[in-house]
């Protein structure tokens, strides 16, 4: 008889599903804004040395609280999509009709 692989749990994908998303979304995030917060900091001090440092700080700022919202949207969203399911959040799956409960006959 061959077992069949475990599944993964529900939590599991989800916050993985969500940490990538954060993830992804900041580092994003922290390109797109470093290229406008040194462009307005190159326009506003135009002598001054440290544009490229102060626009690095300001999108990792940015990257980290937007990537954050992200993750934690993401998995709220997952979360509520599974309760908003029929079957709830259960992962099991009956394989054999004879094995459900037998208390619901009485």
């Amino acid at each position: 008889m061959q077992k069949k692989p475990a599944k993964t749990p529900r939590w599991a994908r989800g916050l993985a599903i969500s940490v990538l998303t954060g993830l992804g979304i900041g580092i994003l995030t922290i390109i797109i804004s470093a290229f406008f917060f040194y462009r307005h900091y190159a326009a506003e001090y135009p002598t001054d040395t440290q544009n490229l440092l102060s626009a690095l700080t300001s999108a990792i700022v940015i990257g980290i609280g937007v990537g954050a919202f992200a993750a934690i949207a993401t998995g709220c969203g997952y979360l509520l999509s599974g309760l908003l399911k029929p079957g709830g959040t259960s992962n099991q799956q009956v394989d054999n009709p004879e094995q459900t409960d037998k208390t619901s006959d009485k």
